[in-house]
Formats: structure tokens, sequence, C-alpha cells
């Protein structure tokens, strides 16, 4: 039985992907706003753990995604959605209005359903924009990551020097207060049902699994890898993972169907996904550090003195760019196939990784690299979203984006502490007053070497696997699947009402 979709006109089908690209847009602001507005808060709470400011993001958006996940397979992703935004705009409001760094984690911890309105987007997509659409509006949910990326460090830059720290956190506040409504009224809910009783176990060990894995990476990297708490993390997240696999195997109502998590589409896709993710968010720490860094220092050939304004200037090409490559992405992959989209980003991406290794400091250097990242970056993500989408049934559709999602993030953990352990081991000098950094030239070049390891790899598997070798189709065409272990999941069609 295939999810039914209300008919739209072209006119429609924009106005209604309009606003979920801009909520959507929100998780591309709270990164690009919070890490700038990091040194004025710090001395703000007085402490010096002020990474875990955004490391609670993650943790938190990592560990209640199972669970938001399934709860829109069961109860409407619109409505989900909804629910998220509000929990987001609390969250907003006691960080800005928080007078303790125990307050401002439990606003930070509220901003991690940020992570869930964006994964459950894409199944809302698939559901309620008619099929032939759905693989470039997928693409074209991308385009939402480019405005965002361009526009967000200026905006940050302004509050922060005219209302400090807590203007950033009123401005996301406002920013989805005001679209709720118009979101509310426009935006149809999806139709799809799957009236199955919730894994609660399943849950359990899912999410806080791939959190306590994330907290011993960060440990790690701090501690070091031997460190008593570090490895009872590790053990611990991975033996709940482990354990997550096993009961579905048992489980009366399975959180997801082990013949698609394991199977040729979803799997592959993944694994090739979060490696060559492994890349961006690599380059996402390293470029910084490169351009910003004063030039003319002793002993390194980096370094362009650039403030962050400058910062955000000399690399915009790449959110303008990612908003041309989305689409082109959604296009190339219903005419052709997705898989051969996100092998073209792969490509890019290394093309970035050496271009990085070569250490380019002058604007139009700078401007070429950011220019192919953010092709890259639109590939990556419209391929992801229409070959994620194809491989999941209907059924399997918000818990399936979820673990997706989740795969990202602990990608995305693994690259930023693993790139930051390189660059520990090739520190150049220590300045005493400060305790800022300077890293030896090595510190870049192999950073970006050892990304690029782990991106071929990614590209191997893109190039292996059989799924996305043929048009995107707007989702898997079967709301069933196949189940040896426990049968068929059947799908309910709820009236599809805005």
């Amino acid at each position: 039985m295939e999810s039914q979709v209300v008919s739209m006109s072209r006119g429609r089908i924009v106005t209604v992907l309009a606003f979920i690209i801009l909520l959507s847009e929100i998780a591309t602001f709270e990164i690009l706003m919070v890490l700038p507005a990091l040194p004025h808060m710090a001395p703000a709470f007085q402490t010096l753990n002020i990474a875990w400011v955004v490391s609670i993001v993650t943790l938190a958006g990592g560990t209640m995604m199972p669970l938001v996940g399934k709860a829109s397979d069961k109860w409407g992703k619109k409505r989900v959605i909804l629910s998220l935004a509000v929990f987001f705009i609390a969250g907003s409001v006691l960080c800005a209005v928080a007078t303790s760094f125990a307050m401002l984690m439990a606003g930070r911890i509220l901003q991690g359903s940020l992570m869930g309105i964006v994964t459950i987007s894409y199944g809302l997509i698939r559901d309620i924009i008619p099929r032939d659409v759905v693989p470039i509006a997928l693409g074209a949910a991308v385009t939402g990551i480019g405005m965002s990326a361009i526009a967000s460090p200026f905006i940050a830059g302004w509050l922060i020097d005219h209302t400090g720290y807590q203007g950033i956190f009123w401005f996301m506040a406002a920013y989805v207060a005001v679209l709720i409504p118009f979101y509310a009224l426009i935006v149809p809910e999806s139709p799809v049902r799957v009236d199955r009783p919730l894994d609660y176990l399943g849950v359990v060990l899912l999410g806080p699994g791939i959190g306590i894995m994330l907290v011993g990476i960060t440990r790690g990297a701090r501690a070091g890898w031997t460190d008593a708490l570090t490895l009872a993390a590790l053990i611990g997240g991975a033996a709940m993972l482990v354990g997550f696999v096993v009961w579905q195997r048992f489980a009366p109502s399975p959180l997801i169907d082990l013949n698609v998590l394991f199977g040729r589409r979803f799997g592959p896709t993944v694994l090739a996904v979060a490696c060559i993710a492994y890349m961006m968010s690599a380059h996402s720490l390293l470029i910084p550090t490169m351009l910003q860094t004063p030039s003319g220092l002793p002993g390194i050939s980096y370094g362009s003195g650039l403030s962050a304004m400058q910062f955000a200037i000399w690399t915009c090409p790449l959110g303008i760019a990612s908003m041309f490559a989305g689409p082109l992405g959604g296009i190339i992959s219903k005419r052709i196939g997705a898989r051969y989209v996100l092998v073209t980003a792969a490509l890019l991406f290394l093309v970035v990784m050496f271009m990085g290794s070569r250490l380019f400091t002058i604007q139009w250097q700078v401007a070429v690299m950011s220019s192919i990242m953010g092709f890259a970056v639109g590939f990556l993500h419209s391929s992801n979203a229409n070959l994620i989408q194809d491989a999941l049934p209907a059924s399997q559709g918000g818990i399936g984006n979820a673990i997706s999602g989740m795969g990202s993030l602990l990608a995305g953990g693994i690259a930023t502490t693993l790139t930051g352990v390189v660059m520990s081991r090739h520190v150049l000098a220590v300045n005493p007053q400060t305790h800022a950094v300077l890293y030896a030239d090595t510190a870049i070049t192999r950073g970006y070497l050892y990304a690029a390891i782990v991106g071929v790899v990614g590209l191997a598997v893109a190039l292996i696997m059989r799924h996305g070798r043929t048009p995107a189709q707007g989702g898997l065409r079967q709301d069933t699947a196949p189940d040896a272990i426990g049968g068929v999941e059947p799908v309910s069609l709820a009236p599809t009402t805005p």
C-alpha cells in the first residue's frame, strides 16, 4: 500500500516546502550562531567547561532521536515536529535568562530537540509531497543549509556585539515562535501511521547507547583513551548498541526491522555517508585554525589572521554553492540515481582535503576551496536524503531517518574528536598567558590526510553498493517490508489535514 499524498499545485508545493525548510534552518542557525558566542559565555559563567555548551546538544539530540522517530511514525511527523519546536523555544528562553551554568545546560538539553526536527522533516517531505517531485524537493531542502550558513555568522556577530550572547538565544526563540503558526496552518500532516506498541527497551538501548559512546569519544580526547571513565563509556555504549541489535531479533514490536537496518539499501548508505561526512566535519575544525591564526608567525606556513567576520566573508561561497548544489543534486538523483551524486560529493570532498593540505590561505584560493566544499556539501545532503528515503518503507520512515541522523551525529563526533587528537600531537607552542595554541604545519596537513583516508573508505562503499543506481523514486514503493524475524509491519493511512 502506497502512502497517499495531498494533491498539490506547484505553488502549494513551493509554499509547503519553503516553511519546512525555514523551520529546519534552525539547526544551522544554532550551530553557527552559538560557536562564536562561546568566548563570551565562558567568562560570564566562569567555567572552563564551555565546550559542553556544544556537546550537550549533540548528546541530548542523539539520545532522544529513537523515541522521536518512533513517535513520528505512530502519531504523525508534523505533530511531533511542532512539539519539538515548542521544546526548542523553551530551551532558547532558558538559555537567554540563565543565571548559572547548570541552568544554561538545561536549556541546551531542550534545544537538542532541533535534531529531531531536521531528521523527521525529510520523512515528512517524502510523505506529503507528490512522489515525482520528492527527489528534487529533498535536494531543495539543502537550500536552507546554504542560506542560513551565509546569514548566521553575520547575524550572530551583530547580536553579540549589540546585545551580548543572550541575543542569539532570544533571536532563535523568536524565529521559531514566528514560524510555528504558519507551519501549523500551511504544512499538511503525514498520512502514515504505524499502530504498534512502542519498544521502550529498544529506545533505552539505542538512544542512550549512542549518547554514552559520544561521551566516551569526547572524554577520550581530553582525559586520554586509557582513562577508566573513558573506557567505561566506550565499552558501555558499545555494549548497549550490541544489546539493541540482539533485542531487536526477539522484541515483539521491534523499533526497526533488522532486514531494513542491515539490508543492501539502508546499511551501506549510512556507512558511506558517515565516512564521507567525516571529511566535512574535519574540514570544519581545521579551516578556522588555518585562517584565523595570525600570519607571519615563525615556524608555520599557514595563517591569515582573519577575524570572525572576515572568516565569514572569505568562506561564504560555501553557503552560496550549497544552495545551488542541493536542488541540482535532487534533479540528478531523479534522472540517473542518487548514488552518482554521492560519489561526486566524495570526490569533491577529496579535492578539498588535498587543497587544505596544501595550506592555501590566500583569499581567492580559499574562495575556490569553499565553493568546491559547498557543492560537496549540497550533493552529500541531497543524495543522502534521497538514498535514505528510497531505502525505507513508509512504516519505518520516522525511525529510519532518526537512525540515519544518529549515524551522522556519531560520525561527526568521531571526526571532530580524532581530528583534534591529531592536531594535539603537533603543537608548536602554547601561550602561557592566554593558553592559545599554535599548531605546526603537520597538524593541519595530517588532519586533512587522515580525513581523506576515511573519505576514501566511504567512496569505496558508494562505488560498490547497488542501491541508488536507478533514478530516485521519492521513497521505497512498498509500505510493508519483509521481516523474517517478526512478520510485516502494517501501515495505516490517516486522513491528511493541514
